[in-house]
């Protein structure tokens, strides 16, 4: 039997880092469908996939350099590199004793990468509360499952990919 993986264990990783102090991601890819009815199906509607994007959002407590350099992104239009998976060497103590400053992305299991946009960035601030901020990359090409050394690729090769288009 599969083993149910938690969700601390998979991890947002920006330009082969972890975005601090995350308390949820979420990865969503999506097909857009296209109208494909025609009269032969009678009052039955068809569609077909075109289109796939994909995007991912984080959630996190709120530190000003994090946010700042996610802003920078934003407003410059950086396009990062991002890759949703596993941390290596996780640990459900948290950091324990060490001077890591984040997780790192465990390539020996399977990660999908891409390259992305920030395309909204919302700062929470209430009254009482840690400060938090959310934060949306959406996907410009292809989102890629990697990772697995059988594939024939190299698991610690981290922003290879190709954009869609032929360049990198």
């Amino acid at each position: 039997m599969e083993r149910i993986i938690k969700g601390d264990e998979l991890m947002v990783f920006e330009d082969n880092r972890t975005l601090a102090y995350a308390t949820a991601h979420t990865l969503t890819i999506s097909g857009n469908s296209i109208d494909v009815s025609s009269k032969d199906h009678g009052f039955w509607g068809a569609s077909e996939v075109g289109n796939i994007t994909w995007e991912v959002t984080s959630e996190n407590l709120y530190t000003d350099r994090y946010y700042s350099e996610l802003f920078d992104a934003m407003v410059n239009k950086t396009q990062l590199s991002l890759a949703f998976g596993f941390a290596k060497d996780y640990d459900v103590n948290g950091f324990t004793g060490t001077n890591r400053v984040g997780w790192d992305l465990d390539t020996s299991n399977h990660y999908y990468y891409g390259k992305a946009y920030v395309t909204s960035l919302t700062a929470n601030a209430n009254s009482g509360e840690n400060a938090t901020y959310s934060v949306t990359f959406s996907g410009w090409g292809s989102l890629v499952k990697k990772g697995t050394p059988s594939d024939g690729e190299n698991p610690d090769e981290f922003g290879e990919i190709d954009g869609g288009d032929g360049t990198e």
